[in-house]
Formats: structure tokens, sequence, C-alpha cells
């Protein structure tokens, strides 16, 4: 690739490597390749069902603020593989025998496991409170590698985290195959990081729609009343309805009250400044100028919404 521009985020060319595994999970083009004994995995933005545009500086976005937020989550890079776009993680999965060897079980076999027990439910639909449950009773360990926090140390506490996250890049794709537990060879059970972020950020529409809700003086098409109609993967047990990201993170939330607060904090220390940087950095050619002050109001207004829960949760606390 050319020299990027001063402070633009490196794309890694990566057309040397070729696909050593298929990868099964989701429709994305995506493989995994070894570089000097460090595996890695490469996820285009093209699927069966065509170009994902944007997935790319949308997984690049997600990864930093999780990394200013002190989120565990999985690194990307982003990257072209023989002209197509995409993004490189390094496996978090440890393989390495001679050290130690882990296993990642999906959130749909926790799950399917805690249902079994409870009788005629049904594995494939998140609730939160199984969610909940399952951090409790299996999950347990934080994930590995990363600093706990005050107030912030159980799997729990850090899950209700990474739904604060959820809510603030609008991802509607936490499904019960996007979370997960990570065993140790000692049989250690941890959260695994938070990973595939890619379907946030709005990152499908369309730079005309970007451009009609930024501008509008009708209050519906603006992005505050735009950014509340996301919904996550998680069910009301009464009516089997999706649940709006903010009200599904509020009601883990108020299981976790005090970890929900620690985040809340967190949150409240990062300044508009830094948000713009993160975004500002993606390079030109992915990512239009209209995207990024589209994206940037985005956070911005998810970011206030979510600090407006702050007194709820010091209830009682």
């Amino acid at each position: 690739m050319d020299t990027p521009e001063s402070n633009e985020y490196l794309i890694q060319d990566i057309s040397e490597f070729d696909s050593d595994s298929l990868e099964q999970l989701g429709t994305k083009s995506k493989f995994w390749y070894v570089n000097e004994d460090i595996e890695y995995l490469f996820k285009s933005v093209t699927s069966n069902t065509g170009e994902r545009l944007g997935e790319d500086w949308a997984e690049k976005i997600a990864c930093e603020l999780a990394e200013l937020l002190g989120l565990p989550h999985a690194h990307y890079e982003l990257a072209i593989h023989k002209g197509v776009r995409g993004v490189v993680t390094k496996n978090f999965i440890n393989k390495n025998f001679a050290q130690r060897s882990e296993s990642l079980t999906a959130g749909n076999e926790l799950l399917q496991e805690h249902v079994s027990q409870l009788g005629g439910e049904n594995p494939n639909i998140q609730y939160v409170e199984h969610v909940f449950k399952v951090m409790k009773n299996n999950v347990k360990g934080k994930p590995i590698g990363f600093s706990s926090f005050h107030n912030i140390k159980t799997a729990s506490e850090f899950f209700v985290g990474y739904l604060m996250f959820d809510v603030l890049i609008s991802n509607q794709d936490r499904h019960n195959e996007n979370w997960g537990m990570i065993i140790t060879s000692k049989g250690v059970t941890h959260l695994a990081p938070s990973y595939d972020h890619g379907a946030s950020l709005a990152r499908n529409e369309s730079d005309e729609t970007r451009q009609i809700r930024l501008e509008s003086r009708d209050q519906g098409q603006q992005v505050p009343n735009y950014v509340r109609k996301a919904k996550s993967q998680f069910q009301d047990s009464s009516t089997n309805k999706r649940l709006k990201l903010i009200e599904a993170f509020r009601r883990y939330a108020l299981m976790e009250k005090v970890a929900a607060l620690a985040w809340l904090d967190r949150l409240n220390q990062i300044e508009d400044t830094q948000i713009w940087i993160i975004i500002d950095k993606v390079p030109s050619l992915l990512m239009s100028n209209i995207s990024k002050q589209f994206t940037f109001q985005l956070l911005i207004c998810n970011r206030d919404n979510l600090l407006k829960m702050y007194n709820e949760f010091s209830e009682g606390v």
C-alpha cells in the first residue's frame, strides 16, 4: 500500500498469505493464516450476500474505542488481501501446547446447557436473565490478559461493560455466537474478550441517508432519534420481541449496578476530541467525510444517552 497520510491507520497488505483453513462461523469471506508462528484471521468486507462496505472501518473504530475504555477486546488492524478490503486480528485463543492450550465455548453452547436444566426453553433465544446466570455460574473469571478495575473483576462485571459498549457503538449483532467463554488447560473458565463489531456504527447506511439525518429539521429523522431505535439480540421474555440496545444494557445493569456505574465512570472520562481522533484516523479512501461526521454524532448521542442512566443505577448502591 501507499504510505498513509500522517496519523492515518495503516492498511496491512496480506496478499502474500493464503488460507490455511476456512472459517466456519458467519457468512463473511474469511480465513486463518500464520505469520511468524502467530495465527491471524482475515475478515473481508465481502460475503455470500455481496459487499458489506464499512465493516472494516467499523471494526477498527470499535477496537480503538474499546482500547480507550479499557474494555477487553480482540485487536483489529485494517487490511487488504489481493485487492479485497478487510481487517486482520490475532487469534485470542492460545493453542500452544508447550505453554497452555485454551478453547473457546460460544454463548449458544453455554445457553444450551443452561436452558436444558430449565426444560422447554429455546436455547437459540437470548434472555438477559439467562446470560446473567451463565456468567455467574459458568464463566466466572475475567478475560485473560486484561486488567481488572475497581468494582470490575468478574466475568459478569465485565460483560455488563460489553453491553454498555454495544449501546455506545450501536452494535446490534451480539448474538449467542458473538460472545463466549475461554477454558484453560487446567479447566479454569474466563470470559472471552469482546469481538466481532463489524456490524456496528450504522456502517450499512448510505452517505445520502447519513447526510439527511445530519441536516434534517425533522426530529424523527435526526441522529438522536435514530440511535434510540437500535435493537439488541436479546428478547423480552414476556413478549419475545427484541429489546432495544439500551434496554438490554439497563436490565443487565440493574443486576450489576456497582460494575455498571464503574463502566459509566470510565465512559464519562472520554472526551469528544478523543472520539473524533479515533474516527478521523481512518483513511479517507475507506471512509468518507460525511461517514465520519455521522459516526461521530452517533457515538456522542449514544454516550449521552448512557450517561443519563447513571442516577438510576445509583439508587440503593
